[in-house]
């Protein structure tokens, strides 16, 4: 801590005690603090190197050559017939396994744990304490001529004394936008 700062920190302490007024703090303060120039000299500082347009050049140039690697490799692919007949029956295969996926009834389970919203919405709205519900397993049947699939859904929630029981319930599901026909709640 320099003298000056030293200074004005007793000044402070005086002025806060009540020894010095609010003028003489002032006039002592201007006394200690040396005059601040009002503009500052023209002075240039030395310019860094500019390595980072360099790099960021470099980037760019290595981008446009993977890029133009890349397009030249999807041109010539394009212009090989037997990659063309592979792709065409790598987007059939796709197009079956979808179509198989979406007759079994997979399109209306969940991806993520694979029980139908719809029916674990019923089956919560029926259940005495909803916020125990955890669901275990749901089973879809095939799609039927009515474009039908019946769907079995197992569970687990809180009964009547906190204990936890196992329960299920069986739906009847329409294919075509996956929504809850009927619902039976078979135990709980």
């Amino acid at each position: 801590m320099s003298d000056n700062s030293k200074s004005l920190a007793e000044l402070a302490a005086m002025k806060a005690r009540g020894e010095l007024t609010v003028e003489q703090f002032e006039d002592a303060r201007k006394l200690l603090l040396p005059a601040v120039p009002s503009e500052r000299p023209n002075v240039r500082t030395p310019q860094a190197p500019k390595k980072k347009s360099e790099a960021r050049r470099i980037f760019v140039i290595l981008l446009a050559i993977m890029g133009g690697f890349w397009g030249l490799g999807k041109f010539i692919e394009s212009k090989n017939p037997a990659a063309q007949e592979r792709a065409k029956q790598e987007a059939l295969a796709e197009s079956n396994r979808k179509a198989e996926d979406k007759r079994k009834g997979f399109h209306c389970l969940s991806a993520w744990e694979g029980s139908n919203r719809h029916l674990v919405d019923a089956v919560k709205e029926s259940l005495r304490d909803p916020s125990s519900f955890e669901h275990a397993e749901t089973k879809i049947g095939p799609v039927n001529e009515q474009g039908l699939h019946f769907i079995t859904m197992t569970f687990r929630a809180k009964n009547g004394f906190g204990g936890t029981n196992i329960g299920s319930a069986t739906g009847i599901i329409r294919q075509s936008d996956c929504l809850l026909i009927s619902w039976k709640l078979i135990s709980s």
